[in-house]
């Protein structure tokens, strides 16, 4: 009786220990298994549509929409850093600390991509100025006078032009501007040629094209060029709230010091050049300049390119002073011209300004 009772306590025990084994086993194999995660909402604004086709405007005369943007993926350069050096000086009995550069604090999550002397943008704000869109058109006029406007309402108190209306004509001058929604293989050659012929320029760049080709925005910015703020999405600015479009201009400043280091400059080329009075009131509240044109064409579609020809004889016809011309960075047609486009206006007399001129106090 006693040797059963042992026999069946070692089958108990036997029994344990297999049980014990294949709940470690389960555990483990439980454990092994890849941990799943559900994707995160993400607030910030979406840059991940392929094209945006122009709007058309029904307004008269000649309004010029702008290109579609791309999405494309991210290349980042590590941001210099150093520090100061610090020469010995003689005669000094007690030896001096090395000096350092004081680094500059990290900008908090309110401050990224706000322009300096901008206010807070709250929609209740707004409500007093008109939202009603409009398409920018101008009138082009014969004998190189400057191009008439559509304007509905004086949009220079808004910090908003589209030509300099003070340029003197003993000191004619004319503004390069390129729009730049995506790459299309010419921006280096353009900036090589403006290089060459020590042309200062403007480029409005979206999120989308600084994220493709940072080392392009680091270029235009080291040889001297303006780079100025075209949105994450291309929308209509009219169809934004006050506060959505704020949140548009900001990414594309804060992905611009993150990527290249430089800041963004404080001006704003509203996407296809629609507009209302309460975009204009905002965009000039968030610390931007609004820059419109007197000189454009269609060049933005780039498999019907007007031709080299078109665009020099449109230059040579229509420059007038304080001209603010668009141009696209995707046009073959604008960069196999630009040249040429450069040496007929300095033969006419005319210099190559910065925007900066328009928002100079005088």
């Amino acid at each position: 009786m006693k040797r059963k009772w042992i026999v069946e306590v070692i089958y108990i025990l036997i029994g344990a220990v297999l049980v014990g084994i294949s709940i470690a086993d389960k555990k483990k194999s439980e454990s092994e298994k890849p941990v799943s995660f559900e994707k995160p909402t993400i607030t910030v604004m979406p840059d991940d549509v392929e094209k945006v086709s122009p709007q058309p405007t029904e307004e008269a005369g000649v309004s010029i929409p702008l290109q579609p943007t791309g999405e494309a993926g991210v290349s980042i350069p590590p941001r210099p850093t150093g520090e100061a050096e610090v020469s010995p000086q003689p005669d000094v009995s007690e030896k001096e600390p090395a000096v350092t550069e004081t680094p500059e604090p990290e900008k908090t999550t309110e401050e990224a991509g706000k322009m300096p002397g901008a206010i807070e943008i709250k929609n209740e704000n707004y409500e007093k100025y008109e939202n009603k869109k409009y398409g920018w058109w101008f009138s082009r006029k014969n004998n190189h006078i400057p191009s008439g406007s559509g304007e509905p309402f004086p949009i220079e108190p808004y910090s908003a032009y589209y030509l300099n209306t003070k340029a003197e004509e003993e000191d004619k001058v004319i503004y390069l501007t390129f729009d730049c929604g995506y790459e299309n293989g010419f921006t280096p050659t353009i900036l090589d040629t403006l290089a060459d012929k020590g042309v200062k320029a403007m480029f409005f760049v979206t999120k989308s094209f600084i994220v493709k080709n940072p080392d392009y925005v680091k270029r235009m910015k080291e040889e001297g060029h303006l780079v100025g703020n075209h949105t994450v999405r291309h929308l209509s600015s009219p169809s934004l709230t006050p506060e959505e479009l704020e949140a548009e201009l900001r990414e594309v400043a804060k992905t611009m010091e993150e990527l290249t280091g430089y800041q963004i400059d404080p001006f704003f080329r509203p996407p296809m050049g629609e507009y209302s009075e309460r975009t204009l009131a905002a965009s000039k509240d968030m610390g931007y300049t609004s820059v419109f044109w007197s000189i454009a064409y269609y060049d933005y579609d780039v498999k019907n390119q007007p031709g080299k020809d078109y665009v020099i004889n449109h230059f040579a016809t229509y420059h007038h002073n304080g001209a603010v011309a668009l141009l696209h960075n995707v046009s073959e047609s604008n960069t196999q011209a630009l040249r040429e486009v450069i040496d007929l206006l300095r033969a006419e007399g005319y210099r190559f300004g910065m925007l900066t001129e328009l928002t100079a106090e005088n």
